[in-house]
């Protein structure tokens, strides 16, 4: 009885994830804040408090996991002026307003640290499915977009490990969090090297023909990797991206990527469900006027940061202005840092940030859905001149000049329909 009993609840819980995604997807909208929805729906319904916590913990790790993937050492190497200076002026406008806003809320350093990342990181995830979804692949700001996003998920990977180290940790101290941040960067610093020097080594291991056995070695990779980042104090999450950034350094990337996407759906799905039913719906009622403000200075610092980005890119106005809301929504890093304020006691950050996620990434794919229009409305496309079509105001103030001598072969003004001949 108690297996059937656990068959219809994940059976139930599956179906209403499932029809949540087709109300977004009908909608135009992301699937994220649906499932978040479904989750603090779900709050106080009797359902396996651990088995959905290690679906959940699988489901953050595939999904960082997934993230890693789209990393290239190679790439970001090559163009890394491009991508620094992007992404150096999309930290330096949209980190310190919510580090300051946590401060200002009395929520401590901690609270504001975990804040400012929040509102900091746009959300990969969406903003890749809907730039797919709406065929905007091709247009000149996606790919300042993308550069931007890579900046981003590295930089928060780091931010991960170093908040995870600082927060965390039992008996925060001056010397225990500088030990715990050193061990995060060494971690992170050692998986990379032999990421990037070991490329050799890595292709002949994963040189597998066999499609369940490649598929069992990449996953005891991902799941050891996130073990070895718990065993150093880390979130999992940082382990499970940096068996990504392995993989996406070999030419077993998308193999990977096509053997592993239809469990990355199914627990990522899972990950956000789990998000919804830690969020405390009246904690959330209590803080909405704050977290709506904080989502209204998200979205303006995102399309500030874009614009700014677009106009040094050299894109014109429309397509600086569309960059801007490309950026806005934020997801799947900014869940992850209020699961850590959860996790360190910050009830009332946990609740802000899930009030301002929700809230961003709604207003972020409906931005994204109209940017054209939006962009075309703020500069509209300008009528060419008469002046630009060869007119000249001082020769139409007299009258036209006799025509050259000569010209009996060509029509003449006066001449109305007939030819001269």
């Amino acid at each position: 009885m108690e297996h059937g009993g656990f068959l219809l609840g994940a059976g139930a819980v599956l179906a209403a994830l499932a029809l949540a995604g087709l109300g977004a997807r009908l909608l135009g909208q992301s699937v994220i804040p649906a499932y978040i929805l479904i989750g603090m729906a779900l709050r106080g319904v009797a359902l396996d408090d651990h088995l959905v916590d290690i679906l959940a913990t699988l489901g953050v790790v595939l999904l960082l996991f997934f993230m890693g993937l789209e990393f290239s050492l190679g790439a970001l190497l090559r163009n890394r002026r491009r991508i620094v200076r992007d992404g150096g002026v999309d930290l330096l406008v949209c980190f310190p307003p919510g580090l300051i806003a946590g401060l200002a809320l009395g929520w401590g350093w901690a609270g504001g640290l975990l804040l400012g990342g929040a509102l900091y990181v746009s959300s990969s995830a969406i903003i890749a499915k809907a730039t797919i979804e709406m065929r905007r692949s091709a247009n000149p700001e996606t790919e300042s977009a993308l550069g931007v996003l890579v900046f981003e998920d590295l930089a928060m990977a780091l931010f991960l490990a170093l908040m995870s180290g600082a927060v965390l940790v039992a008996e925060p101290d001056a010397g225990g969090v500088l030990v715990a941040m050193g061990r995060a960067l060494a971690f992170v610093g050692v998986v990379t090297a032999a990421a990037f020097f070991g490329r050799r080594l890595l292709e002949r291991f994963f040189d597998i023909e066999n499609d369940d056995v490649f598929l069992l070695s990449a996953g005891s990779l991902m799941l050891l990797l996130s073990w070895a980042a718990l065993g150093v104090g880390l979130s999992e999450a940082i382990g499970a991206f940096l068996a990504g950034l392995v993989l996406s350094e070999t030419d077993h990337r998308e193999r990977v990527q096509r053997l592993f996407l239809p469990l990355e759906g199914l627990f990522a799905a899972v990950f956000f469900l789990a998000f919804g039913l830690s969020v405390d719906a009246r904690a959330l009622l209590q803080i909405w006027p704050v977290a709506l403000g904080l989502a209204l200075v998200g979205a303006a610092t995102k399309i500030g940061a874009g614009w700014w980005i677009g106009r040094l890119s050299g894109h014109p106005k429309r397509a600086a202005l569309a960059l801007g809301f490309t950026l806005v929504p934020r997801g799947e890093f900014s869940v992850l840092l209020a699961g850590i304020a959860a996790a360190a006691g910050l009830a009332e950050v946990s609740a802000a940030i899930a009030g301002a996620v929700l809230a961003l990434s709604l207003l972020g794919t409906v931005g994204m859905r109209y940017a054209p229009q939006i962009a075309l409305r703020a500069f509209p496309r300008r009528a060419p001149r008469l002046e630009d079509r060869g007119f000249r105001a001082d020769l139409a103030l007299h009258d036209p000049p006799p025509p050259p001598v000569g010209a009996g072969d060509f029509e003449h003004p006066s001449a109305g329909d007939q030819r001269v001949r």
